[in-house]
Parts: C-alpha cells; sequence; structure tokens
C-alpha cells in the first residue's frame, strides 16, 4: 500500500490540493517596480533609459529632465527620442535649467558629443514633453501612487530637491530613491574629490542625500568596475534590432573619449550600473553611511561619508539621516543582465 493511502481521507484531499496549488498552477508573477527616471541623456543614461523600458521589472510612470550631458532642453528632446524609439507612451516632463545657487557646468560634449548621442544626427522627435515641470510631475505622480514609486535620479539632483521643497511630506511617500554620482575613493571625473553628477548642483545633491528617506547612492567607486566592452557592443548590435544597433552607434563617441584618457579594455556603464541596482540589487553589496556633501571651497562636490563609528556618537555627524551606498557589485552579473534584457526583449521588439 502507498504511504499516501495510509493517510485518513480528509487529510489526503488537502495533501492533493496543495500540491496541485504548488505543482500545477504558475507562481504569482512579482509586480514591476513603479519608477520615475530623472535624466540627462548622455549616452550612459540611453542604455539605463531602453534597459528600464524593456525591463519586465520596473514600470516606467514618466521621464524628467535635467541639465548635465547636455542641456535641459536636449536633453528633453532626447528623452522623447528614446521614448519614441521603445514605441511606448510615456510623459515627459522638463526639468531645472540650472543648479539651485552655483553656476552651471559647461556640457561635456567632448564625452557624449554635442547631441548628446554620439554626433549620430537623428531627426527631431514628433512628441512633445508635458506642460507640467519635473518637480512638479514628480510630486503628483509620487503622491497618486503612496509607497510605491522609486526615483531613479542619473543626472543632477536638482529636481528631487525641488520636489522635496515643492512637498516637504514627499519623502513619507516615496518607496525609494536610487542615485547614481560621486566618488568616495577613486578619483573624480571632474575634480579630485567629485564627480560630474554631484558637482552639477551639489547643494541639490547634500539636500537628497541629507533627507530621511529610503535613499542608495552608487558611487563611481562601484560603475567603475562594470565595463562595455567593443565586443559587448557587437553583440547589441547584432541582436538587439534596431535600437541596438542605435545603442551601438552612439556608444562609439563615448568609447573613444575613454580611449583617449588610457580606458582601452572598455568604458564605465555608470548609468546601467544604476539601473541594474533597481532590478536587481541582489547584485550589490550595501552599507548604511551618513552623507553629507560639500558645497563650497576647492573640495566642492566631495561626498562625505560617515561611518557608524562617527554617526553614532555626539559629534557633529550625530543624528544625520542615514543613506545607504554601493560597496561591492558583481559586474558580470550587472553586464548579464544588461546584456540579456537588450537583446532578449529588444530583438522580439525592435527588428
Amino acid at each position: 500500500m502507498s504511504r499516501l493511502m495510509t493517510i485518513p481521507r480528509k487529510s489526503r484531499k488537502s495533501l492533493l490540493v496543495w500540491l496541485f496549488v504548488v505543482l500545477i498552477l504558475p507562481a504569482p508573477s512579482r509586480a514591476a517596480t513603479k519608477v520615475i527616471i530623472d535624466t540627462d541623456p548622455g549616452v550612459d543614461d540611453a542604455l539605463a533609459v531602453v534597459l528600464a523600458f524593456r525591463s519586465p521589472d520596473l514600470e516606467i510612470l514618466g521621464l524628467t529632465t535635467i541639465f548635465g550631458n547636455v542641456e535641459t532642453e536636449l536633453a528633453t528632446q532626447n528623452a522623447l527620442r528614446l521614448v519614441e524609439m521603445s514605441g511606448k507612451t510615456i510623459p515627459v516632463a522638463q526639468g531645472a535649467v540650472k543648479p539651485l545657487y552655483m553656476k552651471k557646468l559647461d556640457p561635456p560634449d567632448f564625452v557624449h558629443g554635442k547631441d548628446g548621442f554620439g554626433n549620430v544626427d537623428l531627426p527631431p522627435p514628433t512628441g512633445r514633453p508635458i506642460a507640467q515641470p519635473a518637480a512638479a510631475f514628480i510630486v503628483e505622480t509620487v503622491m497618486a501612487h503612496p509607497g510605491e514609486v522609486t526615483l531613479v535620479v542619473l543626472g543632477p539632483m536638482t529636481n528631487i530637491a525641488l520636489a522635496l521643497a515643492l512637498e516637504p511630506e514627499l519623502p513619507q511617500y516615496v518607496k525609494a530613491v536610487v542615485a547614481m554620482g560621486g566618488v568616495l575613493e577613486v578619483m573624480g571625473n571632474v575634480s579630485p574629490v567629485a564627480s560630474a553628477n554631484i558637482l552639477g548642483d551639489p547643494h541639490a545633491a547634500d539636500i537628497v542625500l541629507g533627507t530621511d528617506w529610503n535613499v542608495t547612492l552608487v558611487p563611481g567607486d562601484t560603475t567603475r568596475q562594470v565595463k562595455i566592452t567593443d565586443d559587448f557592443l557587437a553583440r547589441i548590435r547584432d541582436h538587439g534590432g534596431s535600437t541596438g544597433r542605435f545603442l551601438h552607434d552612439i556608444s562609439l563617441f563615448y568609447r573613444d573619449f575613454y580611449r583617449s584618457v588610457g580606458a582601452t579594455d572598455g568604458f564605465y556603464a555608470h548609468d546601467p550600473t544604476a539601473m541594474a541596482f533597481v532590478i536587481d540589487p541582489s547584485l550589490f553589496r550595501t552599507e548604511e553611511r551618513a552623507v553629507r556633501v560639500v558645497t563650497e571651497g576647492m573640495a566642492i562636490g566631495e561626498v562625505i561619508a560617515a561611518t557608524e563609528r562617527h554617526y553614532s556618537e555626539p559629534g557633529p555627524w550625530f543624528g544625520i539621516p542615514k543613506a545607504s551606498i554601493t560597496s561591492e557589485v558583481d559586474s558580470q552579473g550587472v553586464l548579464d543582465l544588461l546584456e540579456k534584457t537588450l537583446t532578449e526583449t529588444i530583438g522580439k521588439v525592435a527588428r
């Protein structure tokens, strides 16, 4: 006699129902994370935004634009171009055109090209941004989805700081903030201690990173461990459909800049790495730090991240809200996620 038949009939029926549910019915799918992407496209922004568009784990509620790699108006045009390439209907809200207090830095057209997309000379987008400014769009969208929206910040943090000023209770309603920028132990790319995204508006960065909410900073120490090679780009071109070919083509100018400064084994995947954290944080390790940003002097833009030794004892760091900072990354895991999403998904959609 089988062991199943020795079980009382009532219990046996319950066991069979349980087995049917576990083994036959499909597992419930995980709800996609709602995100607003604040971006200054930019070559690596384009890679990150397309990754987000194609990820089944993300629901894009909108793009907001900011100065940085290009001027804000051009960032808006490029964001519209990316939306139109995706075939999706996603609102684009234009953001701030200058930092909160300091003079705006010149766009690094020697890195991303004058058009932000490697000088590939795309036609103008057919769409237009919504009338609502970026900060107001962020506030309205977050408040409409309390506790559900993650803000992904790929450029200077001005729009987020303005949203906080517009709605001081915003931190209670945001699910998370993930921002790319800053350096801790590696050299900055615009000064010995500062990265472009932070120096672009250090006052805004100090506000955002010093606010008491669920914020994670993905610094250059992490993103510089993830490099995109020519072979990687060729696979995206060959297996990623028309959008893959676009990403390949705009990346060549960016790659050549990195070669000119001695990086011959690939270029850093700054923004795609931050987006990968949003999609799969298990590829990273984080540390809790108390974070402030220097807002004046020769070290302006430096991110200072105090450890527990400093923030747990009475002193200037005591009581400062904590932020998470990525400290380790599975570089190959991030590249695998990027390639799989850009080839398997784009290849099916954009031929």
